[in-house]
């Protein structure tokens, strides 16, 4: 039979306090952990919701019923794909950066940290113009189908994202305009922030490495 410490969750608790005393805030690391616990989680969700599409992907291809599964006509604009998957994949590498700037106590990180929301808010400014030039629909054909769907919601996936990434940039811009008391709760704002961040920068580089298959099975296979 398991000790009581064992079947306690990881990471320090709320220390026990008598009755009628006030309850002390909960320790940082225990949110750090939810947070990235939480994170995980969701990239491996989103892992089995996007191979719902390469699974569609190839079995349609492999079908190719009466040679339909690509018509000729029926081709995205590759220029624009390139840009998009570049904006995705530098604003991954910049807020890598922001995250380690920040864990190294840096102030400078929120610069990387708001560059890498503007390239990744670029990326979906991009495909939405894909959409307005491309001849096709998703009721085009088999691949077309595919394409529509896929990019839609992977750009879903990306302006959620970057609205979390905002949130970070927002809370620490705030703590720098208007910094907390000292007898407050909260003395070190980037301490707190940190654990946020981590979780975004994590979810943000699965995202960016799931965008990176999507231009090349949708554009080059």
């Amino acid at each position: 039979m398991a000790s009581p410490s064992e079947r306690l969750p990881l990471g320090r608790m709320v220390p026990a306090v008598p009755a009628g005393v006030e309850i002390p805030p909960e320790p940082p690391d225990v949110g750090a952990r939810a947070l990235s616990v939480a994170s995980r989680l969701l990239a491996g969700a989103t892992t089995f919701f996007f191979l719902a599409f390469v699974f569609a992907y190839f079995y349609l291809r492999s079908l190719n019923q009466e040679h339909l599964w690509r018509p000729k006509h029926i081709n995205p604009n590759s220029a624009l794909g390139v840009a998009m998957v570049v904006c995705i994949a530098l604003s991954a590498v910049l807020t890598i950066i922001a995250g380690r700037q920040l864990r190294r106590r840096s102030r400078g990180w929120i610069g990387p940290a708001i560059g890498g929301l503007v390239l990744g808010l670029a990326a979906v400014g991009l495909q939405c113009v894909e959409y307005t030039v491309q001849h096709f629909g998703p009721a085009d054909g088999a691949y077309a189908s595919v394409f529509c769907a896929w990019t839609a919601l992977y750009l879903i996936a990306v302006m959620c994202t970057m609205y979390w990434l905002e949130t970070q940039v927002a809370t620490e811009l705030r703590a720098r305009r208007e910094p907390a008391p000292q007898e407050g709760d909260i003395k070190d704002a980037d301490r707190l922030i940190a654990p946020a961040m981590d979780a975004t920068v994590f979810y943000w580089s699965f995202l960016a490495a799931i965008g990176v298959l999507t231009y090349v099975v949708l554009y080059l296979l």
